[in-house]
C-alpha cells in the first residue's frame, strides 16, 4: 500500500479573497492534486494579461519537476507553450529530461521536443483556438474556463493537445453559475468556480483519473518535490496509477488469459462511490479488461465459446452481474451494450480485510475453477468449467 502524508504542512491554504484579480491582471495561486489519500502533484502559477507561467512537482510515475510558460493571446487562447521537465530520481518508469515547444498557428500546431541530442518535430492539424494540456496542470484547465467566460458563452467546444500527442482531441466547457463541466476525453470533470471564472476546486470522479483538485494560495513546489524524491529513493514511488497486469492460467484443458488495469483503493470508499452502483464498470482501469480462452467454457450457467472477449461488471447492492462482451481492444469508456454476449450473476462475499489493489484471479479446482474479482472489502466469484 502506498500512502503519503497529508501535505497541508507544505501548503498555504489560506482562502483566496474574491477580490483577487482575475485573468488580464497579475495573480498568483496554486493547486493540489489528490487521488484518495495520496497527493500526486502540487502546482504554483502566475498569470498576467500576456503570460501564464507554472511550476509543478508531479509524483507519477516517479517524481519530476515541470516548468512551463504559455504566451496568451488577447482572447485568452495560447499562442505558444514552452515546457521543461526534469526527473528527480532515476528508476523504472522515470521519464527522461526534455524541453518542448508548442507553437499554435491558424490551422496547425508545431511541436518540437528535445531529449538529449535528439530533436523530434511534429505537426498537428487543429481548429482555431486549440489549447495545450499537460499532466496535472490545472492552471491550464482554469484557462479553458476563463476562455469560455471571456467570449461570453456558457457552452464552448475546444480542441486540446496533450503535450507530445500527435493529434488534437475534442472537448468542451459548460458553465452554469459558479460551476463548470470540463470534458475529460468524453467524461465531465466537475469544477467549482468563483464569479471571475477561476477554478476553486475540481472533482474528477466521473473521469478516468478520479482526482480531486483544490485551489490554494501558494504551494511549496520544491519542498514537495524533494520529499517525494526521498520517498522514491526509499522504494515508495507511486509508479503507474493503475498498472496493467495479466493473469494466465489453465482450467482443465483450457488456457485462460485476462489482461486488466489495477487501480488502488488509496483510502477511498470504492463500491457505491468510486464505482457507482447500477452502472456498468470497466472492471479495472484504463483500457477494457480482456478475456481470452482457447476452449469452450461454462461460466456460471452460460456457455462461452472459445475466443476473445472483454469483461465488464454491473455492481449492485442487490446482486452484481459479470458482463461478457464480444467487442475487444477498446478503451474502458467505450462500452457497447449491443455487443453483450452474456450477463452472469456472481456471488458477493464481504472480506474481513480490505484489498488495496483490484485483483482478478482464476483459482483452479481440479478440472474446473473459480473466477474471482476482489477490491476493498468485496469479493465476487463465479464457477468456471470446461465444456
Amino acid at each position: 500500500m502506498r500512502r503519503t502524508r497529508h501535505w497541508s504542512l507544505l501548503l498555504a491554504v489560506t482562502a483566496v479573497p474574491a477580490a483577487v484579480l482575475a485573468q488580464g491582471k497579475p495573480e498568483r495561486a496554486g493547486f493540489v492534486v489528490r487521488l484518495g489519500s495520496d497527493t500526486l502533484a502540487v502546482e504554483q502559477y502566475t498569470r498576467s494579461a500576456t503570460k501564464l507561467e507554472s511550476d509543478l512537482a508531479v509524483r507519477v510515475p516517479r517524481t519530476r519537476l515541470m516548468h512551463y510558460v504559455a504566451t496568451l493571446n488577447p482572447d485568452g487562447t495560447i499562442a505558444r507553450f514552452t515546457i521543461s521537465v526534469r526527473p528527480m530520481t532515476p528508476g523504472p518508469g522515470a521519464p527522461p529530461a526534455f524541453t518542448g515547444d508548442l507553437a499554435f498557428g491558424k490551422d496547425s500546431a508545431k511541436t518540437t521536443i528535445k531529449t538529449g541530442d535528439s530533436t523530434l518535430v511534429t505537426s498537428v492539424a487543429i481548429n482555431p483556438g486549440a489549447m495545450p494540456l499537460t499532466s496535472f496542470s490545472y492552471a491550464l484547465y482554469e484557462q479553458l474556463v476563463l476562455r469560455a467566460r471571456k467570449v461570453g458563452k456558457d457552452s464552448l467546444p475546444f480542441q486540446v493537445i496533450p503535450f507530445g500527442a500527435n493529434q488534437a482531441f475534442e472537448t468542451y466547457v459548460v458553465r452554469h453559475g459558479d460551476s463548470a463541466a470540463i470534458g475529460y476525453f468524453g467524461s465531465p470533470a466537475r469544477a467549482r468556480t468563483d464569479k471571475n471564472g477561476r477554478l476553486l476546486s475540481l472533482d474528477g470522479k466521473e473521469t478516468t483519473n478520479k482526482v480531486i483538485v483544490e485551489r490554494v494560495a501558494s504551494a511549496d513546489v520544491n519542498k514537495f518535490a524533494r520529499e517525494s524524491a526521498s520517498r522514491d529513493a526509499g522504494g515508495q514511488a507511486v509508479g503507474q496509477l493503475s498498472a496493467r497486469d495479466t493473469v494466465s492460467t489453465t482450467v482443465g484443458k483450457a488456457h485462460v488469459t485476462i489482461d486488466y488495469g489495477r487501480p488502488h483503493k488509496r483510502g477511498r470508499e470504492i463500491f457505491g462511490t468510486i464505482v457507482p452502483w447500477n452502472q456498468v464498470w470497466r472492471t479495472g482501469a484504463n483500457a477494457a479488461t480482456g478475456f481470452t480462452t482457447d476452449a469452450d467454457l461454462k461460466i456460471g450457467d452460460t456457455t462461452v465459446p472459445k475466443g476473445s472477449y472483454t469483461l465488464w461488471t454491473l455492481p449492485s447492492p442487490s446482486g452484481t452481474k459479470l458482463i461478457i462482451n464480444s467487442q475487444t481492444g477498446q478503451w474502458g469508456t467505450e462500452y457497447d451494450a449491443a455487443k453483450d454476449f452474456a450477463r452472469i450473476d456472481v456471488v458477493t462475499d464481504a472480506l474481513a480485510a480490505p484489498v488495496e489493489v483490484f485483483t482478478i484471479g482464476v483459482e483452479p479446482k481440479g478440472d474446473a475453477g473459480v473466477l474471482t474479482l476482489q477490491w476493498d472489502q468485496t469479493r465476487w466469484s463465479v464457477p468456471v468449467t470446461v465444456q
